[in-house]
């Protein structure tokens, strides 16, 4: 073990033997920048709307105005999120300023950078945070965002080595050395027009999240907030604009070293779109086709409030204790619920203060109805988070008494669900989305996926909303999703007498062991609707009749991931915290 230690030490300090960009090379690089970057606007100065598109929008903007409440409307599909921002980026007179997880340069992020691009150059302040670890792909693209213009500025949150890229060794050695300081992520997804709209939820920048991609995209969920709660956000996005764990791209190794160097990329910043970009952004300029999509989905709510987890959150335990606002209002909010719960996540690995929550709050309401919308293995993006999920099945439909649903791959109503246009047979689909709604009225929306990374590892947000018509337009989405033609059920198997019993004991003693969870007999199953039957709920005594069992991973094809799946279950328990 000490010999491990000392490697461990040995590679930290060759690896970041110049982590940090001194001063007088910083100096000298805002220098280069500062001439480097271009200064000149498409659109005159003295235009007090820098020549900005109008939006529809704007007359909800202004009934908020007057009547002092928050108009929220659900983006619940892919592309109409992204037309959306398109709208509200080319309408912007003041400034734009986005927080996201992951934002790569395929189609979709490359289309958004440069529609941020063109609204810089009209005169618009455009700010721009990214978690470094799974974003942009290579340190070429970050100097040219460095230098494009003077109203256009990007930062990173907690770089790992203080580069903008991570290589595949650093990757490797971070993970030997510095796993702590690696495992530290800014998860907030914030997207903010004028301090007047603002989306917040789950989607990142990259194809997969606005069908855009041909082999995987994500069912997911944003709320475009238009009001005074705006101001939260914006608020928030200032505390983390402002920590020491944002960095300005132009501070980072590889990127100062590549601008004094003076390279860089090969990126046509003015070539023609692609048509399928150019089709997108005709749409947002047509105001008639804005309206007709979104208005008749617009909610005003009896009440909004944004949460945000602090930028020093991961960093700082006394700050966790202090600030872990969103963490603490969702378990707040599961533990006064009276008659029904329901929850869409990606990842169903609850943490240990959610589990007990929830038991507690089952022995005091018994007869609560507790849905779960998430992921299968055929599904799911993390298919090792997954397998911690199953290790938990049991106490998840047994103690808890939840109802499992568990999305397709290939959801029967894809065509309602995701853009069409641009998939194939082999297209793979999985849900993204993190929301609940309790007792028909309250509802959040955001980017917490309710497991203990979101608990303790990354920063949050997301929107509380109190408003039963939204309540219940999300309910309704949510319900679609779980759907026989959309989602696998997942419950207990038929009880065999005496040896079900022993068999959940085992079962027991088996999941409550932190490495080993081998008791091979497993108490749940997938079932599928049989033709001509009624949806039930699992506890309805016609559901055995009604349901067929389907096996643990339907639609997996591949054994070795069954394999996978199934020995991960078995011996990575004590990875649970961190997944």
């Amino acid at each position: 073990m000490k010999s491990l230690n000392w490697y461990a030490l040995v590679l930290l300090t060759v690896i970041c033997s110049s982590c940090t960009v001194n001063q007088e090379t910083i100096k000298r690089v805002e220098q280069v920048v500062e001439v480097q970057k271009d200064d000149s606007l498409t659109c005159s100065p003295e235009d007090q709307t820098r020549c900005a598109d109008p939006t529809p929008f704007a007359a909800y903007y202004n009934l908020a105005q007057v009547s002092d409440k928050n108009h929220m409307l659900l983006l619940d599909h892919g592309e109409q999120s992204l037309l959306a921002r398109l709208n509200l980026i080319r309408s912007a007179e003041q400034s734009i300023e986005i927080q996201t997880f992951i934002w790569v340069n395929d189609e979709a992020g490359h289309l958004v950078l440069r529609e941020l691009l063109a609204a810089a150059k009209r005169g618009v302040k455009v700010k721009v945070i990214i978690d470094q670890l799974f974003s942009m792909g290579n340190s070429w693209l970050v100097t040219d965002l460095a230098t494009l213009h003077q109203n256009l500025e990007f930062k990173l949150y907690n770089p790992v080595f203080q580069d903008a890229h991570t290589s595949p060794f650093e990757f490797f050695s971070a993970l030997a050395c510095c796993m702590a300081k690696l495992n530290k992520r800014m998860h907030n997804k914030t997207f903010i027009v004028d301090n007047k709209y603002g989306i917040v939820g789950g989607r990142n920048y990259q194809s997969r999240y606005y069908d855009w991609d041909e082999t995987f995209n994500y069912k997911d969920r944003d709320v475009l907030a238009i009001g005074p709660v705006v101001e939260q956000i914006t608020e928030s996005f200032a505390s983390f604009w402002g920590s020491p764990h944002v960095v300005r791209v132009e501070h980072l190794r590889d990127v100062s070293s590549k601008i004094l160097n003076g390279e860089q990329s090969k990126i046509d910043w003015d070539e023609p779109y692609p048509p399928k970009a150019q089709k997108l952004i005709d749409q947002a300029q047509d105001i008639e086709l804005i309206a007709r999509t979104f208005f008749n989905e617009i909610v005003a709510t009896d009440r909004v409030e944004y949460f945000s987890d602090t930028h020093d959150k991961p960093f700082n335990r006394e700050a966790r204790k202090a600030n872990k606002q969103l963490t603490q209002k969702i378990h707040q909010y599961f533990a006064n619920a009276k008659h029904e719960i329901l929850i869409q996540t990606p990842y169903l690995v609850f943490s240990r203060q959610a589990r007990k929550t929830f038991k507690k709050l089952r022995r005091k309401n018994p007869d609560l109805l507790f849905r779960v919308s998430t992921n299968s293995l055929a599904s799911t993006d993390a298919y090792y988070v997954y397998a911690i999920s199953y290790k938990y099945k049991r106490f998840y439909l047994k103690k808890l008494k939840m109802h499992i649903y568990e999305y397709k791959d290939r959801p029967g109503m894809m065509e309602r669900f995701f853009t069409t246009d641009y998939i194939n047979d082999t297209t793979r689909f999985g849900m993204h989305g993190k929301s609940f709604v309790i007792d028909n009225y309250l509802s959040m929306i955001g980017s917490h996926n309710f497991d203990p990374r979101s608990d303790v590892l990354n920063t949050e947000s997301g929107f509380v909303i109190e408003s039963r018509e939204f309540a219940e337009k999300l309910t309704k989405n949510i319900e679609l999703d779980m759907r026989d033609d959309n989602s696998w059920v997942v419950a207990a198997k038929e009880q065999i007498p005496f040896f079900s019993h022993i068999s959940g004991f085992m079962a027991t003693i088996s999941r409550k062991l932190p490495i080993f969870d081998i008791w091979p007999f497993r108490y749940s199953t997938s079932y599928r609707l049989k033709p001509g039957q009624e949806e039930v709920l699992a506890n309805h005594p016609d559901f055995y009749q009604n349901y067929e069992v389907i096996g643990n991973f339907p639609n997996v094809n591949l054994s070795s991931k069954q394999i996978q799946t199934i020995i991960i279950s078995a011996f990575a328990g004590f990875a649970e915290p961190v997944m």
